[in-house]
């Protein structure tokens, strides 16, 4: 029987085991990010459908990042 603190423990290393998966899988996801991930697929969310969301929402921002940096250059921007 595993005591809370172990239970804890065992959260703790498991995480860190998926953080180290995370990088060298090159999927970009910061600690947070990984966490909410893992939160929302054990609270039932589609691991499928949720990378798709994730996914989306990476490529939006480096649009924004793309665009902002062109206007900070002169550019029109669109």
């Amino acid at each position: 029987m595993s005591t809370p603190d172990s239970s804890v423990v065992t959260a703790k290393e498991t995480f860190q085991i998926l953080m180290e998966m995370s990088k060298l899988l090159n999927t970009r996801l910061d600690e947070t990010t990984l966490a909410l991930c893992v939160r929302l697929c054990d609270n039932g969310a589609n691991p499928e459908s949720l990378a798709k969301v994730v996914n989306e929402l990476m490529r939006v921002k480096n649009e924004m990042n793309v665009t902002n940096t062109t206007q900070g250059r002169g550019g029109t921007g669109t």
